[in-house]
């Protein structure tokens, strides 16, 4: 496991505007354990608190990075969208910077199917397979074709569920993190003093709408992916097929036992040989009948 490298100071962190909360009428009071003091009705964060959670998040990335997990990084509000989409594109993971899919985790396998038909429209189309179509309906499917990579063009590289959530804005982003809780996702989140920070396990409470702290935070979370991720190793239940198949593939082949063996095939009869049966049955017939006529006679 790689050091903590260049983890920001009190002073970083300040310059960033990290330590601006929100007005105290509108902040969760569950987030209060992370606000140093209050000034003109606006909470002041504690960033002494904010880099021991930032400390923690990143050790929990690292060691997930370090497992080949799947990251989703998840950021909706105008500040947040482009620092999501260049780190996860960075790190080959997928992302979500437009509203969230209903069922993404829930109902994964629906979700995994529309994001399949939309890749293989895109093949259709870019191979000419669709010229046969008229204008009118060309242009419909590209005009759907159009909406559904705005919800679902940064999910191409979700290979599977994901195992970590990484987002911007707890309360922003609630629908996410309540699919993650009941999948039992651990989820990394930047959250402001209006979000409640006990929502998820590793908050990193700070200015969630500061553009400075957001490309900070997510930054040093993409690093630590970047230096600690190994792609995913062979399941244990296709490497135990695969040992059987080559098991049975080494098992020389027995010759079958003397009690066991079939019979031998009888060969069909000729035609000439049944009709020398069927006529000498005949006769024999005819002699059995004819003995039986003469003992009535002679009885007689």
């Amino acid at each position: 496991m790689t050091k903590i490298q260049s983890m920001p100071t009190v002073r970083d962190l300040y310059k960033a505007g990290s330590h601006f909360g929100h007005l105290k009428s509108r902040s969760d009071a569950r987030a209060d354990e992370y606000v140093f003091t209050h000034r003109n009705k606006v909470a002041v964060i504690d960033l002494d608190r904010t880099i021991q959670a930032l400390e923690k998040a990143l050790e929990f990335v690292k060691e997930q990075a370090a497992r080949g997990a799947q990251f989703l990084f998840v950021g909706t509000k105008a500040q947040a969208r482009d620092t999501i989409k260049q780190t996860a594109e960075v790190l080959g993971q997928p992302y979500i910077i437009e509203r969230w899919p209903g069922g993404l985790i829930s109902n994964y396998d629906v979700v995994v199917k529309s994001i399949k038909k939309m890749l293989a429209t895109e093949k259709n189309l870019a191979e000419g397979k669709l010229e046969h179509l008229k204008k009118k309906e060309r242009l419909k499917i590209e005009k759907d074709l159009a909406k559904t990579r705005r919800i679902f063009g940064g999910l191409e590289k979700l290979s599977r569920k994901p195992d970590v959530l990484v987002l911007v804005d707890v309360k922003e982003e609630s629908n996410a993190v309540a699919e993650a809780k009941q999948a039992g996702i651990e989820v990394v989140a930047l959250c402001d003093t209006t979000s409640n920070p006990r929502e998820v396990k590793y908050p990193i409470v700070a200015n969630d709408d500061s553009i400075a702290t957001i490309k900070l935070i997510l930054g040093l979370i993409g690093d630590a992916v970047k230096a600690n991720y190994k792609a995913p190793v062979v399941k244990e239940a296709e490497e135990k097929v695969d040992a059987r198949v080559e098991k049975a593939l080494e098992k020389p082949v027995r010759a079958p036992s003397t009690k066991s063996a079939a019979k031998p095939p009888v060969a069909p009869r000729r035609h000439s040989e049944r009709s020398e049966e069927t006529a000498l049955a005949s006769s024999s017939t005819l002699e059995v009948l004819a003995h039986a006529g003469k003992g009535k006679n002679d009885a007689r």
